[in-house]
């Protein structure tokens, strides 16, 4: 995959989408940090400045991940970010996640929206034949979000995950090109 242009814009109803750069370290790291991000991810260390600086350098600069920044319409504010990575060319396949760090976000559909415009943008700009995404069973609004998406449940696995002590069961969901 190429990196993502520098000037595309997605743009929605409520948000639009804008890649990430090195100017959005700081929000990132913080969002990402939140014990309500933390707790609906499956990788969960916490991630530095550093952390943040090496993935933008050798993922989403080199074009391994497609991550943009969730952007309100009405005044630009960062509300979170959404992504697309392990890409698998040869299935013209990739697995998508989110994650919203402002508070205002929430319950507004703007994850949902977020997930139809970046689903859009990987079958119409991309060419993907199908889009994937892991969800903790526990985390029922990214159920609902993939659910109104257009994402289906695929799998569920029982204990499929050690995190914090405890086994965790895991839902996989996709999405089809509707064009292919």
């Amino acid at each position: 995959m190429r990196p993502v242009r520098e000037d595309l814009r997605i743009q929605g109803q409520q948000i639009y989408l804008r890649p990430i750069t090195a100017e959005d370290t700081e929000l990132a790291v913080r969002w990402r940090n939140q014990p309500v991000v933390v707790e609906n991810f499956i990788y969960r260390k916490p991630v530095s400045r550093e952390d943040h600086i090496n993935w933008l350098e050798n993922k989403v600069f080199k074009g391994l991940v497609h991550q943009f920044i969730v952007c309100r319409n009405e005044d630009d504010l960062p509300l979170g970010s959404i992504y697309l990575q392990n890409f698998e060319e040869e299935n013209r396949k990739a697995e998508w996640g989110i994650y919203l760090g402002e508070e205002q976000a929430y319950g507004k559909g703007i994850g949902t929206e977020a997930a139809k415009l970046l689903l859009n943008y990987a079958f119409e700009e991309l060419g993907m034949h199908k889009v994937v995404s892991r969800v903790l069973a526990h985390n029922q609004a990214s159920i609902r979000m993939n659910e109104k998406a257009g994402y289906v449940k695929e799998a569920y696995l029982k204990d499929e995950l050690f995190l914090d002590g405890q086994f965790e069961d895991l839902i996989f969901f996709g999405a089809i090109n509707p064009n292919d």
